[in-house]
């Protein structure tokens, strides 16, 4: 069982069915490549804006510990 659903709409889909089937695929319609990245991305920008968070909350509490004489 996987964690994520199938990015891929038209998975099982018959051509004239798609919307707007071109040649090479599906004309303006995000591809399951550029989903997955940008579902890592918004992880991985998550993490990184919690850990700034936490740093800078943590120099905070350090200034104001330590100015307290």
């Amino acid at each position: 069982m996987r964690i994520f659903t199938n990015l891929d709409l038209n998975d099982d889909a018959p051509t004239r069915v798609q919307p707007a089937a071109g040649e090479w695929g599906p004309v303006e319609v995000v591809s399951t490549r550029a989903k997955r990245r940008a579902r890592w991305l918004w992880v991985i920008a998550f993490i990184l804006v919690t850990t700034v968070i936490f740093v800078f909350g943590h120099w905070v509490y350090g200034l104001l510990m330590n100015s307290g004489g």
